[in-house]
């Protein structure tokens, strides 16, 4: 991880956990987690607003990093987009239900020397598919070939075909279902 990106993220984490919030680190630095590795320049959390107050998880989290980040994308009170450093630093607010869901599965995991709870690899492929860009399939399927027999497969199923039904998006499981078949060896 380059030093810039880690120093911001140290930053963010460091920030956060001080102010007991809990998250998950998501996005390009998750995936590296995983084994995947691609080139990332933010910082992506998902943040869990303690009790479900919004408006003061974004209040607390714009007083301890005043320089906003991403004017262009407008103002989702779900994102408090900040520049730490050079990098940008999307905190994520988590929403009831899912998001809090990826929080509670997140594990800690070791970052040259300190640590922060990252996502799950079942829950990064969920949230890749459900995103839909290429580039987000692509990483689907990387983890699905790296992370292989680890996977809970079963977990992936069930919350892609919920997510389906409720966007209204069938191929999301086919797709994920010809990524499976795909990356899965046939010996």
């Amino acid at each position: 991880m380059a030093s810039a990106l880690e120093s911001s993220l140290r930053a963010a984490v460091e920030t956060i956990e001080r102010l007991g919030y809990r998250y998950a680190l998501i996005g390009g630095i998750a995936l590296a987690q995983w084994g995947v590795v691609r080139a990332t320049y933010d910082v992506d959390l998902k943040v869990l607003a303690p009790g479900g107050d919004y408006a003061a998880a974004r209040k607390t989290l714009r007083a301890a990093f005043p320089h906003a980040a991403r004017q262009a994308i407008g103002r989702n009170p779900f994102i408090v987009a900040v520049s730490i450093g050079d990098v940008i630093v999307d905190f994520l607010l988590a929403l009831p239900g899912y998001d809090e869901l990826i929080i509670e599965r997140a594990v800690r995991r070791d970052l040259n020397g300190w640590s922060a709870w990252i996502c799950s690899a079942e829950d990064l492929i969920i949230q890749k598919a459900v995103a839909g860009r290429e580039k987000d399939w692509l990483d689907v399927e990387a983890l699905l070939i790296e992370q292989r027999a680890r996977l809970d497969r079963a977990y992936v199923s069930d919350w892609l075909a919920q997510f389906a039904e409720a966007l209204e998006k069938p191929d999301l499981v086919d797709r994920y279902n010809a990524l499976v078949a795909r990356s899965t060896p046939t010996h």
